[in-house]
């Protein structure tokens, strides 16, 4: 119950009962009421989410840059995790620096498109990850379909944003957001590959229920809800509240790591549930600090031309780099061959029994069976 809620179940329902609550307000006073609340439980589920990652990510970073990973996974690692951020940073300060605002408005153009390669992919990582813990799996053919149907709703979902902000480029702290112009045709064609890879997908859960096989249904719940859901419905008091339920999404997951973590080192005085209290309090300290403190300390501290930029041009560089540097650090923490992964979310699983006739069908020989 608690997996269909957190990883999408309960998006839908929570969004219809926010929807029905401001059903007697003026759409900008809706919009500015959820905005205050989104603002607000931001910082208690959003914000820790993000920071999590940074957690696990660095947690032993010397370890995961040395001879314990195997070669793709080491370079993975220092490239994204050295490399990466300050070349971000720098990019980022030399466009503030040198007074290109169209460079920073095409950054957070950038950002929504990795943010929604980020949403799509978790959304195919929670289908995966519940078919491993179920022993519901997908076979490879069914992956493929799974993961470009996820794509494709990605690619016109980017499209369609640049599409209908033509008209209308809206500011993001102050920085006007630069939009690439779509025309009408690439509209289309991206909107008749979403529907035709929408298609296949719906024909694979078709063949798989005319032949009884088992689907891991709240990783398909939470696959559909964040591909038709957040991304393409377009409500604009639905779209602020999508963040927080896509953080809830990865909480769920996070947490879970951790907790199986914790409870493979007996070591330690401390109970496992205390020491998940202090992941999490340290979550919300990181996090904080990160969008909140340290942008609010550099825009009073460091001079820039805020005739151009506005007053919160660090605010919009330290949450445009938190989420593009979001996507990469999962990119490759919840990568399949990660062995932290397969030993704090799989191996620890509990077993699930297999009657002869799905054991038949999720033969790997017969090349059904990839986790």
């Amino acid at each position: 119950m608690w997996d269909f809620l957190l990883l999408g179940g309960g998006s839908v329902i929570a969004l219809l009962l926010i929807k029905l609550t401001l059903v007697a307000y003026e759409e900008k006073e809706g919009v500015a009421l959820s905005l205050a609340w989104t603002l607000l439980l931001s910082n208690l589920v959003n914000h820790p989410h993000f920071a999590h990652s940074y957690q696990i990510f660095y947690s032993n970073f010397g370890e995961k840059i040395s001879f314990r990973y195997e070669n793709s996974l080491r370079v993975r690692y220092f490239v994204i995790g050295v490399i990466l951020p300050p070349l971000i940073i720098g990019g980022l300060l030399c466009a503030l620096l040198l007074e290109q605002p169209r460079v920073l408005g095409l950054a957070a153009n950038a950002m929504f498109f990795f943010v929604g390669w980020h949403y799509v992919k978790q959304g195919y990582g929670m289908a995966m990850l519940d078919a491993a813990l179920k022993r519901r799996f997908f076979n490879v053919v069914e992956k493929k379909i799974l993961l470009q149907n996820a794509y494709a709703t990605w690619i016109f979902s980017w499209v369609l944003i640049n599409f209908t902000l033509q008209d209308n480029s809206p500011e993001y702290f102050g920085v006007s957001y630069f939009v690439i112009p779509v025309p009408v045709w690439l509209l289309m064609v991206a909107a008749v590959g979403c529907l035709g890879f929408s298609c296949r997908f719906c024909f694979l859960l078709l063949r798989r229920f005319r032949l009884k096989m088992p689907l891991p249904v709240n990783g398909v719940v939470a696959y559909v809800v964040t591909l038709y859901v957040w991304l393409l419905f377009r409500d604009p008091i639905a779209i602020l509240w999508v963040p927080l339920f896509h953080s809830l999404q990865y909480l769920t997951v996070i947490w879970r790591f951790k907790l199986n973590k914790i409870t493979s080192e007996p070591n330690s005085s401390i109970r496992p549930l205390y020491r998940v209290a202090i992941f999490a309090a340290i979550g919300f300290g990181l996090g904080y600090l990160g969008f909140w403190q340290l942008p609010e300390w550099l825009d009073a501290n460091i001079p820039y031309n805020k005739k151009i930029f506005g007053g919160a041009a660090f605010f919009y560089i330290s949450w445009i780099f938190i989420n593009v540097h979001h996507y990469f650090i999962d990119s490759i923490m919840w990568r399949k061959g990660n062995r932290d992964v397969m030993q704090y979310l799989f191996e620890l699983a509990a077993p699930t029994a297999v009657s002869d006739e799905e054991r038949s069908r999720l033969n790997p020989e017969a090349g059904i069976i990839t986790t």
